[in-house]
C-alpha cells in the first residue's frame, strides 16, 4: 500500500513556505464553562467568519462551547489535548488533508495557496488564552501531543543532507548517528523529540529512522496522550469474515479498484464489514463499509463515503464516529442505526477525553 508514505515523503521534501503577514491570534474574552463531557462529546475545527473556532460540542444536547477564535483557515487542521484538560494545541499545516485510495475522493480538498504556511498554537482551555509557536527547528513536525505531566512534545522527521548520506552518520548534539552499513544510507531519515519549555523547543532524543518506521523509532512516543493524528489513522487489524452468506452479501459491492479485502471491525458495540487495502500486516479502512445486524449487511444513513476513501472510524459508549481519515473532515455520528449528527464543514473531529 502507497497511500500513506508519499504524503509523509511530500512533507518532507517541502522547502520553506513564503511566511504571510502574521496573525495573532484571536482568544474568546472569556471562555465559557466547560460543559459536563458525555459519552457524545467532541473536540472540533470549524470556520468562522473570520477565522477558525475550536470548539467542545455535544451533539446530543446541542451543548456547544467555542473555545477559542484562531485567525487561520482551518485546513490542514489537527489538535491534541492533555490528560488533565487544562491545555491544547492546534497545528495547520499542508500534509493534514485527506488523500483518496485511487481515483478521485468523495470531498476533494481545496489545494493550498502559496500563502499557507505550517502554524501551531498553544491554547489554554480553561481561558481560551492562545499562543502562537514557532516549529521545532529540525525537520519536519510530524505529531504532537502533551505527556502525562503536562509538557507539549513535538516529533519530527527529516531527511539527511547529502553530506550526511556520504559519510553515512549525522552529528547530533554531540552525537554520532550512523545510518548503516548495508547499502540503505540514502532511505535512512532522522527522528527528533522536543519539548516546548521556557519559551523555546529543546531537543531530548534523536535516532536513526526510515520511511516505514517514522517517529515511531523514538521511544518518547508512546508518552504522547490524546490527539487527533491518532484517532484519525484509518489502519485497523483485520478480522476474517468467516460467514460465507455475508460475504454473498458483501461480493455484490466489492470493487474492482483499490486492491483490498473484506474484513470485519468491531468498535464499541458495532460490528462492520470494512473494505480495507493492504498496508503492511494491516489495512487501511476505506469508506466502502456496512453495518453488520443479525447476519445483514446493511449501509448506514448518511454514509456517502466510497472505496475511494480513506476513513477513520471512532466509538464511544453507544456512539460511532466516522469521518474522512487524517482530516477528520465530513463526520457522520450514529446511535445504533440513527444518523444522530453530521456536518460537512468540521475537521479533526475526535471525542472529547472524559
Amino acid at each position: 500500500m502507497k497511500t500513506l508514505q508519499p504524503l509523509l515523503l511530500a512533507s518532507l521534501l517541502l522547502g520553506p513556505l513564503a511566511h504571510a503577514q502574521e496573525e495573532r491570534p484571536t482568544p474568546t474574552a472569556k471562555a465559557a464553562p466547560a460543559p459536563v463531557v458525555t459519552d457524545a462529546t467532541l473536540s472540533l475545527l470549524e470556520p468562522a467568519s473570520d477565522g477558525c473556532e475550536w470548539a467542545q460540542v455535544d451533539p446530543v444536547t446541542s451543548a456547544r462551547r467555542v473555545i477559542v477564535k484562531l485567525a487561520v483557515e482551518c485546513q490542514g487542521a489537527s489538535t491534541a489535548l492533555s490528560r488533565d484538560g487544562k491545555q491544547g494545541a492546534a497545528r495547520f499545516w499542508r500534509g493534514g488533508v485527506s488523500q483518496p485510495v485511487v481515483g478521485k475522493p468523495t470531498f476533494p480538498e481545496k489545494f493550498p495557496s502559496p500563502a499557507f504556511r505550517d502554524r501551531m498554537f498553544l491554547v489554554d482551555l480553561t481561558t481560551g488564552g492562545a499562543e502562537e509557536l514557532p516549529l521545532p527547528g529540525s525537520g519536519e513536525l510530524i505529531e504532537f501531543g502533551f505527556d502525562a505531566k503536562g509538557r507539549l512534545l513535538g516529533l519530527t522527521i527529516q531527511k539527511p543532507t547529502a553530506e550526511q548520506e556520504r559519510v553515512g552518520a549525522a552529528e547530533v548534539d554531540g552525537n554520532t548517528l550512523r545510518f548503516g552499513l548495508d547499502g540503505s544510507t540514502r532511505r535512512a531519515l532522522l527522528a527528533h523529540a522536543f519539548v516546548w519549555r521556557d519559551g523555546a523547543w529543546t531537543r531530548l532524543d534523536a535516532k536513526v529512522s526510515t520511511e516505514s518506521s517514522g517517529t515511531g523509532v523514538l521511544p518518547i512516543r508512546k508518552e504522547l496522550g490524546e490527539r487527533s493524528s491518532r484517532a484519525l489513522d484509518p489502519r485497523f487489524t483485520p478480522k476474517e469474515i468467516e460467514d460465507d452468506a455475508m460475504l454473498d452479501q458483501l461480493y455484490a459491492f466489492t470493487p474492482e479498484q483499490p486492491e483490498g479485502e473484506w474484513a470485519a471491525l468491531e468498535r464499541g458495540g458495532y460490528t462492520l464489514a470494512v473494505w480495507g487495502t493492504p498496508f503492511g500486516e494491516e489495512l487501511l479502512a476505506t469508506g466502502l463499509l456496512r453495518r453488520v445486524d443479525k447476519g445483514k449487511a446493511v449501509a448506514l444513513p448518511g454514509h456517502t463515503y466510497r472505496e475511494n476513501d480513506l476513513v477513520s472510524i471512532q466509538s464511544r459508549g453507544p456512539f460511532l464516529l466516522v469521518s474522512l481519515a487524517d482530516s477528520g473532515g465530513h463526520p457522520r455520528m450514529y446511535r445504533g442505526k440513527k444518523l444522530v449528527w453530521s456536518s460537512e464543514n468540521a475537521r479533526a473531529v475526535t471525542f472529547w477525553p472524559k
